[in-house]
């Protein structure tokens, strides 16, 4: 494996090769142009959107699961 350094959050490594920052900055203009507005931070982390949603459906499943069986094998 690769002992390469991880990124930091407040790091922004777009600045660091002038090709994606011209990007960037064009990417920036294109959007100005077309009256969006600037770009916003991501709200929730991927915990929320992604674990949180399983966390709920693997509930529901079990629930479910749980009152389709019970009836047929201890009633």
């Amino acid at each position: 494996m690769i002992n390469a350094p991880s990124p930091t959050p407040e790091e922004d490594w777009t600045e660091e090769d002038p090709i994606d920052a011209e990007i960037d900055a064009r990417v920036a203009q294109v959007h100005q142009a077309a009256g969006l507005p600037p770009e916003r931070p991501a709200r929730f982390g991927p915990m929320v959107t992604i674990v949180l949603p399983m966390i709920i459906a693997g509930i529901l499943l079990i629930i479910g699961i749980w009152m389709f069986a019970y009836p047929m094998f201890f009633s």
